[in-house]
């Protein structure tokens, strides 16, 4: 997992060429929470809701696509741990490029207004989590074909 400020989001362009469409793609369109946005090589969509405990839910991670996350209000913790580590809890859904994993988190991240992270094929994440107090967000997620 990659953590980072949204403005150097740039700089990892060269993790995948399809990333530049993806972020030249964000900054086309206008804010829309029940669209998602094709572009050459995947999409993204927009997010708004409050965090759910920490200890809760399941880490997911994918096989067709790369995340980039970020925030764009509000704040969330994110759980991160290699999918090695962790324990299958659903099979991977190849339609919904999501396998479902059970475990204890290696590391959490509090992820602020103007951050990003991305997460890669082998990254277990937990997002949209709080530790003591539910918090307000709104963030986007491209999805990168890998």
């Amino acid at each position: 997992m990659i953590i980072d400020l949204i403005e150097n989001l740039d700089e990892y362009r060269s993790l995948n060429p399809k990333i530049a469409n993806g972020l030249e793609r964000l900054n086309e369109v206008e804010l829309d929470y029940h669209k998602q946005f094709d572009f050459d090589g995947g999409y993204l969509f927009f997010q708004e809701g409050t965090t759910n405990p920490i200890d809760e839910g399941t880490f997911e991670a994918h096989k067709k696509y790369m995340d980039i996350q970020l925030v764009l209000g509000g704040s969330e913790y994110v759980a991160w741990t290699p999918i090695n580590e962790l324990v299958v809890e659903v099979e991977y859904n190849a339609e919904k490029d999501v396998v479902r994993l059970n475990g204890s988190p290696k590391e959490i991240m509090k992820i602020d207004k103007g951050m990003a992270y991305i997460c890669l094929p082998h990254d277990g994440h937990k997002a949209l989590k709080h530790i003591n107090q539910a918090t307000k967000y709104k963030k986007a997620v491209i999805k990168i074909e890998i």
